[in-house]
């Protein structure tokens, strides 16, 4: 039998009648996924596979993305934010180690900023500096104005052009075909007004600020090949009270797709050294 056969899978009403689609596997201290713009829960896998042996493993599909509610208003960091917490409780989860990949990091950092540390006992953060946004602290971060406008109006007139671009430049080495089947369906679930509302956000969030003294242990893994910058990776560490970078130099924004062995043990490595 498949191990996918084996998940759990449901969804729960966080508030207004918003449902979140999420998928779990195996059973002990609880690993708490979230993935980034655009993507889904599906992308994390090999982690529902490979960490279940150990942990209850949690991948939660954000409104507006995968399964989850499509809804038209509130596609904002700080509504997923909310939205985190009331899955959170409405799951009972007492305790979590936090998880986000890209966009998901962000949703992580405002969970932070609304609730404090209510329930997360370390976070992972997966290739994402604390904005995106061009700056004279992070002058190669990685959006421009002109990059963003670009975006916004090709996700409104050629949104499934445009991810077929994306999804290379997620990677080191191209995804298999097959590979890049199931993500291009995913990260074009959404309509093309909400994957464009959700850019936009995102895209201005800063998270900088509210990096300092940040109290949560905190692992941060950055890709070599991403063209996310390692300034930004340093800057979460110099920053919160409690941070450790791991690169993987011969990976990119997807690391823990491409080289999930090693993000696995890291990631285990790293919830075995946290307190309680």
């Amino acid at each position: 039998m498949a191990p996918e056969q084996h998940r759990r899978a449901g969804s729960v009403d966080v508030g207004n009648g918003v449902q979140l689609y999420y998928e779990e596997h195996g059973a002990g201290p609880v690993l708490l996924l979230v993935h980034g713009m655009w993507g889904s829960c599906r992308f994390f896998h090999k982690q529902l596979d490979g960490l279940s042996t150990r942990y209850r493993v949690i991948a939660v599909d954000l409104r507006g993305h995968g399964r989850s509610s499509m809804t038209l208003s509130d596609q904002t960091v700080p509504t997923y934010a909310r939205d985190l917490r009331a899955f959170a409780e409405a799951m009972k989860l007492e305790a979590f180690v936090a998880v986000g990949w890209s966009m998901g990091a962000f949703a992580w950092w405002d969970y932070y900023q609304q609730f404090g540390t209510a329930g997360v006992r370390g976070l992972v953060v997966i290739d994402q500096p604390p904005t995106d946004w061009q700056s004279p602290e992070l002058p190669k971060a990685l959006l421009s104005i002109e990059a963003l406008r670009a975006w916004h109006y090709r996700l409104l007139v050629e949104r499934n052009a445009l991810m077929k671009e994306v999804i290379p430049m997620m990677f080191a080495i191209q995804p298999a075909r097959e590979d890049f089947a199931w993500m291009f369906d995913e990260m074009t679930r959404a309509p093309e007004a909400i994957a464009a509302a959700v850019l936009i956000d995102q895209s201005l969030r800063e998270y900088q600020n509210a990096l300092w003294g940040y109290p949560i242990p905190t692992l941060v893994c950055g890709g070599g090949r991403s063209a996310q910058p390692r300034a930004g990776h340093e800057m979460i560490v110099a920053r919160a009270k409690n941070a450790r970078l791991v690169m993987f130099e011969d990976n990119g924004h997807c690391l823990f797709l491409e080289n999930a062995a090693r993000f696995n043990a890291e990631v285990d490595r790293f919830v075995q050294s946290l307190p309680g």
